[in-house]
């Protein structure tokens, strides 16, 4: 598990090296993208003025994503190196949800830990999250799906007939006169 018991940390600190499971990430859950097997946590944690957590190390994981265009799953490899620090949550501070919460720069690298225990499997689902690509795509070129059929163009065409995009109006009588000569 990624629990750490912070009072437990020895003055010269704690070296992980921890595989990642959907469960201790806290992604079981999660519908937009799938943990796959592999990843791992390598890292060394250190308690920093007594009570700040300083994680310094590696990410590597694998995901599946769902592509915006054709929405196939395809695998993304993430490697993120990591350097972050856990501070204890103010009393006053309660636990605010991610709806609508704009991040600085310092929350990105700061995080806050309850108590004497770091979840550090919240910390590398965060981490997941933010090093996700914003528009996944299974292949710069994807052609997407049929907006008529829903087949995936990547596979073939589809055999729908193409759009008749609208003329100029202006060229009716044009459009007229060879419609006339095809019959």
């Amino acid at each position: 598990m990624l629990l750490i018991d912070i009072p437990r940390v020895p003055p010269e600190g704690l070296s992980l090296d921890e595989a990642l499971v959907p469960e201790a990430v806290r992604l079981e859950g999660e519908e937009d993208f799938a943990l796959r097997p592999g990843g791992r946590l390598r890292c060394h944690v250190e308690i920093v003025d007594g009570t700040t957590v300083h994680v310094r190390g590696r990410l590597e994981a694998g995901v599946e994503l769902d592509c915006l265009r054709c929405r196939e799953r395809y695998p993304v490899t993430l490697a993120q190196e990591l350097d972050l620090f856990s501070l204890p949550r103010p009393a006053e501070e309660p636990d605010a949800g991610e709806e609508g919460v704009e991040l600085s720069d310092r929350d990105v690298v700061v995080g806050y830990h309850a108590g004497d225990t770091l979840d550090l499997g919240e910390l590398v689902r965060e981490q997941i999250v933010l090093a996700l690509p914003m528009k996944p795509l299974c292949r710069e070129d994807c052609r997407g799906l049929c907006p008529r059929c829903g087949k995936n163009r990547n596979l073939g065409p589809c055999g729908c007939p193409p759009d008749e995009e609208p003329g100029d109006p202006r060229l009716e009588p044009l459009r007229k006169l060879f419609d006339k000569n095809r019959q």
